[in-house]
């Protein structure tokens, strides 16, 4: 199925954004030059600012213009999760290990008809205090079955996967989002009974391919991390990296 003109448009300046030919803060195009480069109505050019701008790479400010976001994309980096229990003892607590039947997790997932997947349901805790909620949707293919009733063979999930198939997660390419917001969802609120009505979490998305030779994910998961108990440190490869900073 072929894609609509605005997001044929979409994918071709984020090419040209993901490329430089745009700096940070610089100025974008108007609508009127969308209009004229790629032969179009205003109707689709403002779509295709708005797309960009509901992805982050485009800002639109009022009286001024469109603006190339200054938010880092693409960019080379190295990321560090920092370890926020300090001296606290850390243990994970498994809640739940059973077959997914989701037909959308399925979808993102990119699973056959003929693929199953199992959901994994875990606590982090830190001390007594639960500060990680998170639902790891593993592709079944890379599990041993025989494990499933047992879920302390889960603690580690990235370890079971290594054992059961060879395969080690920690080496595939994966892509992760991180936001900062409320959470209503009564599932996630019952682990934190201590915490306001209103609390915080870290929102991590994140999904892990499998080798470029095999087709679907290895993995979906979605994390909800209390915002005390996370931390990231992120070093650019431009530059000196200052250590004492």
């Amino acid at each position: 199925m072929a894609k609509p003109k605005y997001q044929e448009i979409v994918d071709e300046l984020i090419k040209e954004l993901s490329h430089g030919r745009l700096n940070q803060g610089d100025r974008f195009y108007s609508e009127a030059e969308i209009k004229d480069r790629f032969g179009v109505s205003s109707t689709t050019a403002v779509k295709v600012l708005n797309l960009l701008q509901s992805e982050n790479w485009v800002t639109r400010i009022k009286g001024r213009g469109t603006f190339v976001a200054k938010e880092n994309h693409r960019r080379v980096v190295y990321l560090t999760d920092l370890n926020m229990a300090k001296t606290e003892p850390e243990w994970t607590k498994v809640l739940s290990v059973e077959h997914g039947k989701d037909s959308g997790v399925r979808e993102k997932m990119q699973l056959g008809e003929r693929d199953n997947y199992v959901v994994i349901q875990r606590l982090r805790m830190i001390g007594d205090q639960p500060v990680q909620y998170t639902v790891n949707n593993i592709n079944a293919a890379y599990l041993n079955h025989e494990w499933l009733h047992k879920l302390d063979a889960f603690v580690s999930v990235y370890q079971r996967i290594r054992d059961d198939s060879g395969l080690d997660p920690y080496k595939l390419p994966y892509t992760q989002r991180n936001l900062a917001g409320a959470i209503n969802a009564a599932l996630v609120k019952q682990y934190f009974p201590q915490r306001p009505v209103s609390q915080t979490f870290i929102q991590q998305f994140r999904l892990t391919y499998l080798p470029f030779d095999r087709p679907g994910l290895l993995e979906y998961a979605i994390s909800y991390k209390l915002p005390e108990f996370w931390g990231l440190q992120t070093d650019s490869t431009y530059g000196f990296i200052n250590q004492d900073n």
